[in-house]
């Protein structure tokens, strides 16, 4: 393989950052792929209605752009996102109208979400491993990926039958399976 059919290694935050400064737009636009999932996650984990979220999600990234000049620290940038979009889900949250809490007891009101009690860097490191996990699950085969799907992800639990049924497999064959399955699983994590 010659280095000129060899993939580009992705840049940097600092490089994104700079070629954005710059007025790179495609620099911007793979700023906001890197980090999308990111933003968004966090409004959703406050329990954001939609609109709120979307609203949210875009504040996010205006700020962003409105103080890209002035980011001290581009290498935190992650940090930076979150910071941002929790104090706007606090914002939301501060002018919305929460009628439930009013007519709800105070000790039947449920726990604020755990992205309340986590710092802006354990958050990044969370989503950081659910992405490896997502793009290491993505580049499984399709028996193993539906099967862990079925197992580990699907909302209603199914039953082996009907894992064995949907994937046209042998019941007794779904366990031994799933172990093959996970090892190469761990392998593409670990690469």
């Amino acid at each position: 393989m010659t280095s000129s059919t060899q993939a580009k290694p992705p840049l940097s935050d600092e490089q994104l950052i700079a070629a954005c400064r710059a007025g790179d737009k495609e620099a911007w636009q793979a700023l906001v792929q890197r980090y999308s999932r990111l933003v968004y996650t966090i409004p959703l984990r406050y329990g954001l209605t939609p609109a709120e979220v979307e609203d949210v999600y875009q504040t996010v990234w205006m700020n962003l752009l409105q103080n890209l000049g002035q980011l001290r620290q581009p290498e935190r940038l992650s940090a930076w996102l979150v910071t941002t979009a929790r104090r706007q889900c606090w914002e939301q949250r501060r002018h919305a109208s929460y009628t439930r809490v009013a007519t709800v007891p105070p000790d039947e009101i449920p726990a604020d979400s755990w992205v309340e009690a986590m710092t802006a860097e354990e958050i990044v490191a969370r989503y950081q491993q659910h992405e490896t996990l997502r793009q290491a699950v993505s580049r499984l085969g399709e028996l193993c990926r539906k099967l862990l799907q079925l197992l580990y992800y699907a909302v209603a639990r199914p039953t082996y039958s009907q894992i064995a049924a949907e994937l046209n497999l042998a019941i007794g064959s779904i366990g031994p399976t799933r172990a093959r399955c996970l090892e190469k699983l761990r392998q593409l994590m670990v690469e």
